[in-house]
């Protein structure tokens, strides 16, 4: 077991994202959310990877929760870079395009540790 004291933060930083669509069957709602994430994607330059996908079907456990209509992943290789993100042109933009299409947004940041 680890404690605070002995456990040192380093990259890269994953940022995991949850999309609720408020109408999650409208073609038109999904294709201009996926157009403006798709930009993001392709004119950012902070990430040094990225995940863009939908809710699996996978098997029916607690566990699991695919309720979302998107899941988007940002891998960074730092904090500074995932900082830099949150205030970089290409992310308010798609802000701007795509959050009156959604209901509820999570967010789950990680960062890799070392013992």
């Amino acid at each position: 077991m680890y404690t605070n004291s002995i456990v040192n933060s380093i990259g890269p930083f994953v940022h995991t994202v949850y999309f609720w669509l408020k109408n999650p069957n409208n073609k038109n709602a999904k294709n201009t959310f996926e157009k403006a994430i798709r930009k993001m994607i392709q004119t950012n330059t902070q990430a040094i990877s990225n995940h863009f996908g939908s809710a699996a079907m996978s098997k029916r456990r607690d566990v699991v929760d695919n309720s979302f209509t998107y899941c988007f992943i940002l891998v960074f290789p730092d904090l500074k870079s995932q900082n830099l993100y949150q205030k970089d042109p290409t992310h308010m933009l798609f802000i701007k395009e795509a959050s009156h299409l959604w209901e509820k947004v999570r967010v789950h940041d990680s960062i890799s540790i070392e013992p």
